[in-house]
């Protein structure tokens, strides 16, 4: 429920998401650059703790699968929703997300990919935030 109302609250999202997947070109290509930023994400002084002791590689594999839907590439994902994934993880500061989306833009670039796509992106993600963010 969650995915979809933000998935049909702005279809410009989808729409930019699809030409994001065109411009990759394949399930694989999105997968590398998920699990390239998750390490990126990983070695990171400010958020790399919420990393420590996680298959990055099972991590990259659901968010992959999240992102794919969202590109209407697949139709179903079967892991948990957003509000739901993050629960067992130390709290998500504001900072903390905003680090995380810095390290995507920076990470995006250094793929070559385009600033379109970076946009399209960062943006989908943007609209988690509210249900991701821990508010003090």
């Amino acid at each position: 429920l969650e995915f979809r109302r933000v998935l049909f609250r702005s279809m410009a999202i989808r729409s930019a998401l699809e030409s994001l997947y065109a411009e990759l070109g394949s399930e694989q290509r999105l997968f590398d650059l998920i699990l390239g930023f998750y390490e990126a994400m990983a070695r990171d002084l400010m958020i790399g703790f919420f990393f420590e002791g996680r298959d990055l590689r099972e991590i990259s594999r659901k968010q992959a699968e999240f992102l794919l839907r969202a590109m209407g590439v697949r139709t179903s994902y079967s892991g948990r929703p957003p509000s739901q994934a993050h629960g067992a993880l130390p709290p998500i500061l504001p900072g903390f997300f905003d680090r995380r989306t810095r390290i995507l833009e920076d990470f995006l670039r250094s793929q070559n990919v385009s600033e379109e796509g970076i946009q399209a992106w960062v943006s989908f993600e943007a609209a988690f935030r509210d249900a991701i963010v821990t508010r003090s």
